[in-house]
């Protein structure tokens, strides 16, 4: 029973719980505003301004984000974190009691502050990967990780569904509690898991050091050929990935279906990506990482055309799952080939930069949806918008194969080329 329990809780399973809970509650959030936003208005273009609201805040905190992951430990940064949302979750809870009549407000601007924090503890959550997991293991990792973040897509609509029904108050509590267990969780992981040293003190105002952090972090992405093609690719999948969050409820209704049975379709696409992520190592081994990002890729791109114009609900709920099955495959990719490229001095405002870049595509999506949901039928706009990304993702993926060959023995699938604690070497750029 002791040997169980302490290969149960060690440290790697509480970091993988951490991230576990971290991501249930924000995709509740995710799945619930868009919802919530059409079923208040009954407009597809109140689903793609929400859906832009609650990310504009997220990518305006994610170069503070990266600043703080390259100077403070990691763990640190989840403390503080988790105590702020804990305590917004608290005043939300109370203001929805007492503004009845405004919940729905309360809990729009709890959400949005809530995932400025979820941003922050993003990076910081990266990061803790390379301190706990070894490199020989670290893309068995990011299975495991991808496989628990597509938990999330199949738990969290279940429970969004249900909170659906009870109202604003029960929303706001779930999600303050669910930061709660975060905290304790963050609480026990233990201390001094920065390992990248802290840099000395930059000069200038802390806005200045932001500012060039950030600059430095872009200027990464740019200059390393491979970081710079997924990041293109990543937010290609992203508009497909943000138009459909935000027209999933008007496809609901299309069909003649509820809210709960638009979080059944996410609970079974949650279900079979995680099926599919079983096989993303052996694919990863057999075929390599190009191979398995480039077909995964391509076939997100297809099966988002089709959602477009098909007709019947349980087509519809197919689609989806192949497509979040897809999701998770090429999510193993990219989290390992970054680990590869960046330098882990420089990963916190580097990660940074990758995912502000990653997710300014779903706001993208949803002003797409927001400008053009009265003007284009959803028939037209999904269609023609996922043949722009798949032409994209093509080309990308040809770049992508180009750079990779430059560099063999960084891109080995079982034997890393770099270790956690030394710099990797950029690939060449060959623009």
């Amino acid at each position: 029973m002791t040997t169980l329990s302490s290969r149960l809780f060690t440290p790697v399973h509480r970091y993988y719980a951490l991230r576990a809970v971290g991501w249930t509650t924000d995709q509740l959030i995710q799945f619930l505003l868009p919802v919530l936003a059409y079923q208040a208005t009954g407009e597809l273009s109140w689903s793609g301004i929400v859906l832009a609201a609650q990310w504009v805040p997220r990518l305006l905190s994610l170069p503070a984000a990266g600043l703080l992951a390259d100077r403070f430990p990691d763990q640190r940064i989840y403390w503080v974190n988790d105590l702020v949302r804990v305590a917004l979750g608290a005043v939300a809870t109370v203001l929805a009691v007492v503004l009845e009549s405004q919940a729905f407000a309360v809990v729009i601007v709890f959400a949005l502050l809530a995932g400025v924090c979820c941003e922050q503890v993003l990076v910081a959550g990266e990061k803790l990967a390379g301190t706990l997991v070894a490199p020989k293991d670290m893309h068995r990792a990011q299975s495991v990780l991808s496989g628990i973040e597509q938990g999330t897509l199949l738990l969290a609509p279940v429970i969004g569904g249900a909170l659906l029904l009870t109202g604003p108050l029960p929303i706001v509590a779930v999600v303050a509690g669910l930061f709660g267990v975060s905290l304790l969780l963050s609480l026990s992981l233990p201390r001094g898991s920065h390992t990248g040293g802290r840099p000395a003190p930059a000069e200038g105002s802390a806005g200045r050091r932001l500012l060039r952090d950030s600059v430095t972090g872009v200027r990464n992405v740019v200059r390393i050929p491979v970081l710079r093609t997924i990041v293109l690719a990543t937010m290609c999948i992203n508009i497909m990935l943000g138009l459909i969050q935000g027209a999933a409820p008007a496809l609901a209704d299309r069909y003649g279906r509820s809210e709960g049975a638009l979080g059944l379709v996410y609970s079974v696409a949650g279900l079979v990506a995680m099926v599919t992520l079983t096989a993303a190592p052996r694919l990863i081994r057999r075929y390599g990482f190009l191979g398995v990002a480039a077909a995964s890729a391509v076939v997100q791109g297809v099966v988002f055309i089709a959602l477009g114009p098909t007709t019947g609900f349980f087509f519809f709920a197919a689609l989806v799952a192949v497509f979040m099955a897809g999701d998770s495959v090429f999510s193993v990719v990219i989290r390992t080939l970054r680990l590869r490229v960046v330098a882990s001095e420089e990963f916190g405002r580097t990660v940074a930069a990758v995912s502000l870049l990653n997710f300014l595509s779903l706001p993208l999506a949803g002003g797409l949806l927001a400008v053009a949901g009265h003007a284009v039928p959803l028939v037209v706009l999904i269609p023609v918008a996922g043949a722009a990304a798949l032409a994209g993702l093509v080309v990308l993926m040809t770049r992508l194969k180009r750079y990779m060959a430059a560099e063999p023995a960084l891109f080995a699938t079982e034997q890393p080329a770099v270790e956690a604690d030394t710099p990797a070497p950029a690939v060449p750029s060959t623009m």
